[in-house]
């Protein structure tokens, strides 16, 4: 990454207002985990309740992602391009001011009751407004940057190119439950709603999965891998998913067997990605001499979750078994699972690298004991915090099918909160050791003294 300048500092600002959202991230969905426990009346009596707590974890993840994402774009642009021009960084100030704006404004509105009811967008809709014209600036930004010609291009600028404005769609598309004609019609609402949040998604996977193939490109020294034909294939695997494979969720409604029969056919074709993923896994290569070990721990991780939810992916998208675990656990330990497993841990790859290069190649926030240490129990504590949902939600979709011939698991339930409690502290623990460490490392480091007029 080039040095940065006085005159970059709007970066900054968007680094640490990512590090910021991951940090709430974590600590919302602890403190929710608390509803499951006895602890339960004491959130009440401070005016917590899980209909506060998850559209404030849901609203911060997807914060997180996007700005991570976003983040690490810019550390592309500045890498590639070298300084910003003075118009990009007055659009990047904008959009920064935006967006932190918005998200102290859904904080305070969700903490307030005013809820919408929505499934990851519970905030009222003029917040949306806001978000999306921060947004249009990042866009601005990244054509005016990156320019929109593709040819010769490695694939993760296709991803980026693709992910961008596709957000703009599908975020205008989770709005259209504004309109009477499709709130007025439930099946439509919540069939588009499932739809629109499906491609979001991709939209931001789209993001951090060009930016693991970008820094795995910085770490090995090359851009082979994001040239080769493997990578445009699993391209265009993942873009077809992006469109498509939300039908999962919508196997209970009343729709056309062809769109359940597609949406089935294309989830399977994740077992090509499942295994590639699963050879990668294998063959990753170690970097000798001046390595990278942050970084390069972060991609192994994040190849690990890939492979792992990926078979769990496969398995909800069974028909017959979606009967049984859709609504459950099951569900919710795979988005945990996506979103920590392998969105934060690629946005954490990335990170470090960017971290590294700003602050030096010996700085202790990613060169020290204790960062590595964390990642690594992080990744201990994601595992069995994972397993702990998914062992709940089985038994819940067990019973669904077996009613009351189904044998006494109340052991289960009994000790889910307790195992999700302390694996969930700790998890928070680990990870917010590294966002501080890498926000302390980002103010130090970066130059204060202004460009002259």
């Amino acid at each position: 990454m080039t040095a940065p300048r006085p005159d970059d500092r709007p970066i900054l600002w968007l680094l640490l207002l990512a590090l910021g959202a991951g940090a709430l991230t974590v600590l919302s969905g602890s403190v929710a985990i608390l509803v499951y426990t006895s602890h339960e009346p004491w959130l009440r009596s401070v005016g917590l309740t899980l209909q506060q707590l998850r559209p404030i974890h849901e609203t911060c993840s997807f914060a997180w992602v996007f700005l991570g994402g976003v983040s690490v774009v810019y550390a592309y642009l500045l890498t590639t391009h070298g300084p910003l021009a003075e118009a990009v960084l007055r659009r990047l100030r904008w959009h920064v001011v935006l967006w932190a704006a918005a998200g102290v404004g859904i904080l305070a509105t969700i903490l307030s009751g005013r809820l919408t009811g929505r499934e990851y967008l519970g905030y009222p809709w003029w917040f949306s407004i806001v978000i999306l014209a921060g947004w249009l600036l990042f866009v601005r930004n990244f054509f005016a940057c990156q320019g929109a010609n593709l040819h010769g291009q490695p694939a993760y600028i296709y991803m980026w190119t693709v992910g961008v404005p596709l957000f703009v769609v599908t975020y205008l598309e989770a709005h259209l439950y504004l309109l009477e004609p499709v709130s007025a019609r439930p099946v439509r609402d919540i069939a588009l709603q499932w739809k629109s949040y499906g491609v979001m998604v991709g939209s931001f996977n789209l993001l951090a999965y060009g930016a693991l193939m970008w820094v795995s490109g910085r770490v090995k020294g090359t851009d082979s891998y994001a040239r080769s034909n493997t990578a445009f294939a699993l391209l265009f695997v993942g873009l077809l998913n992006t469109f498509t494979n939300y039908g999962h969720h919508t196997y209970h409604l009343p729709q056309t067997p062809w769109i359940h029969w597609i949406s089935f056919s294309v989830s399977m074709l994740e077992v090509i990605i499942l295994a590639k993923v699963f050879l990668d896994l294998l063959r990753l290569p170690r970097v000798s001499g001046e390595s990278l070990p942050v970084p390069q721990l972060f991609m192994r991780l994040a190849t690990f979750w890939s492979f792992l939810m990926l078979v769990q992916s496969v398995g909800i998208s069974i028909p017959p078994l979606n009967t049984f675990i859709h609504g459950t656990h099951v569900v919710v330990s795979h988005s945990m699972g996506s979103m920590i497993g392998i969105d934060t841990m690629i946005l954490l790859a990335a990170f470090g690298w960017i971290v590294q290069q700003v602050a030096g190649p010996t700085v202790k926030a990613v060169r020290g004991k204790g960062v590595l240490m964390a990642a690594r129990f992080a990744n201990v504590f994601l595992v069995v915090f994972w397993a702990a949902f998914l062992s709940r939600g089985l038994v819940s979709g067990w019973v669904r099918y077996a009613g009351p011939s189904a044998p006494d698991l109340s052991y289960v339930v009994w000790a889910f909160p307790q195992v999700a409690l302390v694996a969930g502290v700790g998890l928070t623990l680990c990870l917010l050791h590294i966002f501080a460490s890498w926000g302390i490392a980002l103010l130090s480091a970066w130059p204060r003294t202004p460009r002259p007029a």
